[in-house]
């Protein structure tokens, strides 16, 4: 729940998915940044791609609390590690723990703790590189958990996010492949089921199991083949 100015590390002129290094997932190698409105705080942070439409971050802190007026912007969380807490203006809280999928709206205002993990905390970040209209809000605008009964298959609901900067939702394939055309936006997919083979423009394959993390770039043009025991479920990220 604080980004440093983000720097531009995708430098590749050949588009092909980008996967997210379990090295960062892991917290290891994320350097020390010294935040301006808290320059005492030990806070660090990686961003691991940035793309045409979407930035994602691995962010990791000492306990903290953040007072926030109007957040500024759509976000995705998947906490790895420790506990968040957040106070809301009717001073209703609620809490979110490792392992949990989390939305931020944009337009959110209220209190929020990152709880360190044995020393820090550690969550994973994607954000739209594009800003809504600055009095524009999403709906609903309080941290919520991701329905857990859709990601883990038992109910069939594909959106599970629509506001001003980014749509969260499910996909699914049946097993199988197919040529995907020149993409028009970045795709942020985290796998929940099954197995992804890609290959771009007769490059060599890229495969990503079950609990992988990657990005299809905008423009990736090449083959996407799905294996599942029914079928192959994806978390999707994309900007408005």
């Amino acid at each position: 729940m604080q980004f440093a100015i983000a720097q531009d590390i995708s430098k590749d002129t050949v588009i092909k998915p980008f996967e997210i290094n379990k090295r960062f997932l892991s917290g290891i190698n994320i350097p020390k940044v010294k935040l301006k409105a808290h320059p005492e705080r030990a806070y660090f942070q990686r961003t691991i791609y940035k793309g045409s439409d979407l930035s994602v971050f691995i962010l990791s802190s000492e306990t903290a609390t953040n007072t926030i007026k109007d957040f500024s912007v759509d976000e995705f969380v998947y906490y790895l590690k420790g506990k968040a807490e957040i106070k809301l203006e009717n001073n209703e809280k609620r809490s979110f723990l490792s392992g949990d999928y989390i939305c931020v709206p944009k337009g959110f205002s209220g209190e929020w703790t990152n709880n360190e993990g044995n020393k820090y905390h550690l969550e994973l970040s994607v954000i739209s590189n594009k800003r809504a209209d600055k009095e524009a809000v999403s709906i609903p605008s309080i941290p919520f958990l991701l329905d857990r009964e859709v990601l883990s298959g038992i109910k069939n609901e594909t959106t599970l996010f629509s506001g001003v900067e980014l749509n969260i939702e499910i996909v699914s394939e049946i097993p199988g492949h197919k040529e995907i055309s020149p993409t028009t936006k970045d795709q942020f997919i985290h796998v929940l089921d099954g197995m992804i083979v890609i290959s771009a423009n007769n490059d060599s394959l890229e495969i990503f199991h079950r609990g992988d993390f990657f990005v299809l770039p905008k423009g990736f043009s090449g083959i996407l083949k799905t294996e599942a025991q029914d079928t192959c479920r994806m978390l999707v990220v994309t900007a408005k």
